[in-house]
């Protein structure tokens, strides 16, 4: 849950649409962060060599978001790839759905910056929830 400000809105208002992927890709790593006790994407990158960069970014907006209500993010995969993993994030204000995202990442060895197959650990908790999703 995001509490929006003043701050996040431009001059009609409403949040400013260049900060919608900020908080869908925040809810990523919060995601992230609860799957693997604590660990975000810094972890991941410094900890575990493992990176995961975004190849695609896809948004589409249904409602404005204002400061009115928190933003509640909902953060499943869809899909896993060889050596990438997708990602949708719907973002809702008092039960109303806002944006929904769609987002690729690939895995990387972090510190050469290559490609690379899942590290097991991760893969086995996206297909965990890939089942979980499609129950």
């Amino acid at each position: 849950m995001l509490g929006i400000s003043w701050g996040d809105c431009d001059p009609a208002n409403i949040v400013y649409t260049g900060r919608l992927p900020w908080f869908a890709l925040d809810a990523i790593n919060s995601w992230w962060e609860k799957q693997l006790d604590g660990d975000g994407w810094f972890q991941m990158e410094v900890d575990r060599n493992v990176g995961t960069p975004f190849v695609r970014l896809e948004m589409d907006f249904h409602k404005p978001v204002t400061p009115r209500h928190d933003l509640v993010c909902h953060v499943w995969p869809v899909h896993l790839g060889n050596t990438s993993v997708a990602f949708r994030v719907d973002g809702e204000q008092d039960g109303n759905t806002c944006f929904s995202s769609r987002s690729v990442s690939v895995f990387t060895v972090a510190d050469k910056f290559i490609k690379q197959a899942p590290p097991e650990e991760l893969k086995q908790i996206i297909e965990r929830e890939l089942l979980a999703n499609d129950a």
